[in-house]
């Protein structure tokens, strides 16, 4: 048996929807925060740390390797005010101005998706309290200087351990031959967590035939 990365994966931003809404009721169940962050622990407690002292942080990786929910996990932690800020719905400098809060930690994330103009710019740069999340291959001037998080992607057999915890948790009934070629075929293409889910979403959603969890 062979499975194949999806078409759909690329570009990243359409993969939604392009599922079936079977799967993507899977992949909503699959992608739920876990327990705990999986071999993550160094990134996160170097996070955390960071945050407690008042520094701004900057969280930098390949997309699906756990940027995201590490930036709210240790967001977490501080004793102030936090507003989440996704890239991808507030991608002008009108949004993002009217989102930000000088008091607050301002998690900003998917940051390579807002238009980037001179008045997002120094917003950004002016920000005294912040969590910025960018793939691998941003740099910006207005976040040089930040402590950075760096997020690598993750190896076929941490992918495996992340599936096999998924799929016990909500009972699934898959086998670890097909997680290991999930994993495999995951691992291969960019070392997403995120793709190995969307895929294990598929996967049941075409053996189970749409019916529920």
């Amino acid at each position: 048996m062979r499975i194949s990365v999806p078409r759909y994966i690329v570009p990243e931003i359409s993969k939604m929807q392009a599922m079936k809404p079977w799967s993507r009721k899977l992949y909503r169940a699959l992608m739920r925060p876990p327990p705990r962050l999986l071999f993550r622990e160094a990134q996160l407690h170097e996070a955390k740390t960071l945050l407690a002292r008042g520094e701004s942080l900057l969280v930098r990786g390949p997309p699906g390797v756990g940027k995201t929910t590490l930036a709210r996990i240790s967001a977490k932690e501080v004793r102030v005010g936090t507003v989440y800020i996704p890239g991808f719905r507030c991608r002008v400098y009108s949004c993002l101005r009217a989102a930000v809060r000088e008091d607050a930690l301002n998690v900003i994330d998917d940051y390579g998706m807002i238009l980037r103009d001179s008045r997002v710019v120094e917003l950004v740069r002016s920000l005294p309290f912040k969590v910025v999340v960018v793939h691998t291959g941003l740099f910006a001037k207005e976040l040089e200087g930040l402590r950075e998080v760096v997020m690598p992607p993750y190896t076929e057999e941490e992918i495996l351990e992340i599936l096999e915890e998924r799929a016990a948790r909500l009972s699934l009934p898959v086998g670890e031959e097909t997680l290991r070629l999930l994993a495999r075929e995951a691992a291969a293409y960019s070392g997403s967590v995120r793709i190995a889910l969307m895929m294990l979403a598929d996967y049941l959603a075409e053996q189970l035939g749409g019916s529920p969890l």
